[in-house]
Protein backbone atom coordinates (compact mmCIF):
# COMPACT_ATOMS: atom_id res chain seq x y z
CA UNK A 1 0.00 0.00 0.00
CA UNK A 2 3.01 2.73 1.34
CA UNK A 3 4.33 1.50 -2.17
CA UNK A 4 1.30 2.62 -4.66
CA UNK A 5 1.14 5.70 -2.50
CA UNK A 6 4.83 6.92 -3.01
CA UNK A 7 4.39 5.86 -6.82
CA UNK A 8 1.40 7.79 -6.99
CA UNK A 9 3.24 10.76 -5.49
CA UNK A 10 5.96 10.46 -7.88
CA UNK A 11 3.66 10.32 -10.61
CA UNK A 12 1.86 12.86 -9.70
CA UNK A 13 4.80 15.04 -9.06
CA UNK A 14 6.20 14.74 -12.57
CA UNK A 15 3.04 15.11 -14.50
CA UNK A 16 3.01 18.75 -12.08
CA UNK A 17 7.07 19.42 -13.33
CA UNK A 18 6.75 18.41 -16.91
CA UNK A 19 3.30 19.34 -18.31
CA UNK A 20 2.58 22.49 -19.98
CA UNK A 21 -0.45 23.45 -18.47
CA UNK A 22 -0.08 25.48 -15.39
CA UNK A 23 1.82 26.26 -12.52
CA UNK A 24 1.84 23.70 -9.73
CA UNK A 25 1.11 25.24 -6.49
CA UNK A 26 4.14 24.06 -4.61
CA UNK A 27 6.32 25.81 -7.60
CA UNK A 28 4.17 28.99 -7.05
CA UNK A 29 4.74 29.17 -3.14
CA UNK A 30 8.14 28.04 -3.81
CA UNK A 31 9.12 31.24 -5.83
CA UNK A 32 7.33 33.58 -3.85
CA UNK A 33 9.16 32.27 -0.54
CA UNK A 34 12.64 32.49 -2.48
CA UNK A 35 11.91 35.97 -3.25
CA UNK A 36 10.81 37.36 -0.33
CA UNK A 37 14.12 35.81 1.31
CA UNK A 38 16.15 36.86 -1.47
CA UNK A 39 14.93 39.68 -3.22
CA UNK A 40 12.19 41.60 -1.54
CA UNK A 41 14.81 43.49 1.19
CA UNK A 42 15.29 45.52 -1.81
CA UNK A 43 12.55 45.19 -4.10
CA UNK A 44 10.18 44.90 -1.89
CA UNK A 45 7.33 42.07 -1.78
CA UNK A 46 5.30 43.45 -3.93
CA UNK A 47 7.94 43.68 -6.51
CA UNK A 48 7.74 47.68 -6.95
CA UNK A 49 11.29 48.37 -6.34
CA UNK A 50 12.00 50.65 -3.48
CA UNK A 51 14.67 53.50 -2.30
CA UNK A 52 18.26 52.95 -3.00
CA UNK A 53 20.23 51.16 -0.28
CA UNK A 54 22.68 54.28 -0.37
CA UNK A 55 22.97 58.05 -0.57
CA UNK A 56 23.14 58.81 -4.40
CA UNK A 57 23.13 54.93 -5.01
CA UNK A 58 20.45 53.48 -7.79
CA UNK A 59 16.80 52.48 -7.07
CA UNK A 60 16.13 48.29 -7.36
CA UNK A 61 14.52 47.69 -9.79
CA UNK A 62 10.81 47.56 -10.40
CA UNK A 63 9.35 44.45 -11.21
CA UNK A 64 5.88 45.99 -12.10
CA UNK A 65 7.46 47.88 -14.79
CA UNK A 66 5.88 46.48 -18.03
CA UNK A 67 8.99 48.08 -20.45
CA UNK A 68 11.29 46.41 -18.62
CA UNK A 69 9.52 42.72 -18.13
CA UNK A 70 9.11 43.02 -22.39
CA UNK A 71 12.94 44.38 -22.31
CA UNK A 72 14.18 41.15 -20.69
CA UNK A 73 14.90 37.46 -21.39
CA UNK A 74 14.24 35.08 -18.46
CA UNK A 75 18.05 34.16 -19.43
CA UNK A 76 19.40 37.40 -18.84
CA UNK A 77 17.17 37.67 -15.54
CA UNK A 78 19.27 34.72 -14.50
CA UNK A 79 21.93 36.13 -15.44
CA UNK A 80 21.73 39.03 -13.40
CA UNK A 81 20.49 37.33 -10.18
CA UNK A 82 23.77 35.54 -10.79
CA UNK A 83 26.18 37.80 -11.78
CA UNK A 84 24.91 40.50 -9.83
CA UNK A 85 25.00 44.26 -11.37
CA UNK A 86 28.18 46.82 -10.54
CA UNK A 87 25.23 49.48 -9.92
CA UNK A 88 24.26 48.24 -6.62
CA UNK A 89 22.91 44.32 -6.76
CA UNK A 90 25.32 41.94 -5.44
CA UNK A 91 26.08 38.48 -6.89
CA UNK A 92 24.05 35.83 -5.83
CA UNK A 93 26.29 33.15 -7.40
CA UNK A 94 25.97 29.71 -6.96
CA UNK A 95 23.10 30.27 -3.93
CA UNK A 96 20.67 29.27 -6.19
CA UNK A 97 20.16 26.05 -7.99
CA UNK A 98 19.05 26.22 -11.99
CA UNK A 99 14.92 24.84 -10.55
CA UNK A 100 15.17 27.63 -8.04
CA UNK A 101 16.26 30.43 -10.39
CA UNK A 102 13.50 29.22 -12.73
CA UNK A 103 11.78 29.78 -9.48
CA UNK A 104 12.37 33.42 -9.17
CA UNK A 105 12.28 34.02 -12.84
CA UNK A 106 8.94 33.30 -12.53
CA UNK A 107 8.16 34.96 -9.65
CA UNK A 108 9.58 38.11 -11.66
CA UNK A 109 7.41 37.35 -14.12
CA UNK A 110 4.66 37.95 -12.15
CA UNK A 111 4.80 41.30 -10.97
CA UNK A 112 4.13 42.13 -14.73
CA UNK A 113 0.62 44.32 -14.40
CA UNK A 114 0.45 43.45 -18.45
CA UNK A 115 0.94 39.87 -17.68
CA UNK A 116 -1.10 37.24 -19.68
Amino acid sequence: MRARVLCSIAALTMMVTTCGCKKSEAATAESRELFVNACARCHGQDGAGGLPLYAGGPSPRNFRDHAFQQSVTDEQLKTTIRSGKGTGMPPFGATFDEGQLAALVMQIRSFDPERK
